[in-house]
């Protein structure tokens, strides 16, 4: 890490990471989960998906200072209609639709006065009911708790479902990535079969928006798009069922918001192009992956590429480190992955 510190510090004193010259004429797209405080963001199960209010206060401070930023569908029109700009342009976007956006995010993103994309799981909020990685994740904290006769328990459930704890991830990161490779059902039993058995745990800082806080983001000018309605992995729903989570969810998020639903995000990030095709049958002109980088004109508009923005990666000794900033988005460390003959992922 020291020697990644020093490097990023070089590279933006040179300015070879600056924005204007890795970014300029391109879109770029920042990702954010869950905001919340450090004393929650230590008790949720993936703290590489949240950030604190301090931490993402920081990153619109830089990406302020250093990118022309907005919502998805408004920073996409003006790329393509070639608005100049000194800064490159940058969309702001926030998944799952989580209470804590609004409580802690909100706030920031008024005061910095930028607007943003929430992408939101529409049954998941009419049910106000976690989505299933967030059950799973404490359901496996709540028994892990319990030490030794808890693992136990936990070992039982999962290899019922052909599972185990293996990896270097956390036990809850490992788990919600073996079970993507489940089939709908067995997912779905493997949440339930878990959560009776860690019992009622599920904290109240973890809830969801609701549709009147959702029509409230929409007044205040931010874009509300769709994260579909019961946030599967879409290349495993039949024909009927993508048209169902696509068309439907627009449906309901354009009644609640009183405006256009024009932006739509792969849950997982996983989409095929069937899915492509789904939503943009549905009346979407934006959808958006978990897929690495900034955008040109070349890209698909339903393929767009984004960066998650993993805290853990950004952070010196003193909080956020710009420099780091900048050499994590800047495109460097992929193009030297792809040279050494690795993926090049970003995330």
């Amino acid at each position: 890490m020291a020697l990644r510190t020093c490097a990023a510090n070089f590279l933006s004193y040179a300015r070879i990471t600056a924005p204007e010259r890795r970014a300029g004429g391109r879109l770029s797209i920042a990702t954010f989960h869950r905001v919340l405080p450090d004393a929650l963001r230590q008790a949720y199960p993936y703290r590489g998906l949240a950030v604190t209010p301090e931490e993402l206060d920081a990153l619109l401070a830089y990406f302020g200072a250093h990118y022309d930023c907005g919502s998805l569908a408004t920073q996409y029109d003006r790329y393509l209609a070639g608005t100049t700009s000194p800064r490159p342009l940058m969309a702001m976007t926030f998944d799952d639709g989580q209470h804590d956006n609004y409580q802690y995010a909100l706030p920031l993103l008024e005061k910095r006065g930028i607007k943003a994309t929430f992408f939101i799981p529409v049954l998941a909020v009419e049910k106000q009911q976690l989505l299933w990685h967030d059950r799973l994740g404490f359901a496996i904290s709540a028994l892990l708790e319990e030490s030794a006769v808890g693992e136990r328990r936990l070992d039982v459930v999962l290899s019922k479902a052909g599972l185990a704890r293996t990896g270097t991830r956390s036990i809850a990161e490992e788990v919600v990535r073996q079970a993507k490779r489940l089939d709908p059902l067995s997912r779905a039993r493997l949440v339930d079969d878990l959560a009776p058995v860690a019992g009622p745990r599920e904290p109240d800082f973890a809830r969801l928006m609701t549709f009147d806080e959702l029509a409230s983001l929409a007044r205040a000018g931010h874009e509300i798009g769709s994260h579909s309605m019961s946030h599967p992995l879409l290349p495993e729903c039949s024909d009927s069922a993508l048209s169902y989570e696509a068309s439907k969810s627009r449906e309901i998020l354009r009644d609640c918001t009183g405006q256009p639903v024009e932006s739509f995000c792969y849950p997982n990030g996983d989409s095929d192009e069937r899915c492509r095709a789904a939503v943009a049958q549905a009346g979407y002109r934006l959808a958006v992956t978990t897929r690495w980088g900034n955008n040109g004109k070349e890209t698909d508009r339903y393929q767009l590429r984004r960066f998650d923005m993993d805290t853990r990666r950004l952070r010196n000794g003193d909080g956020i480190d710009p420099a780091m900033v900048a050499l994590r988005i800047s495109g460097l460390i992929e193009a030297l992955k792809a040279a050494l003959g690795g993926k090049g992922a970003g995330n």
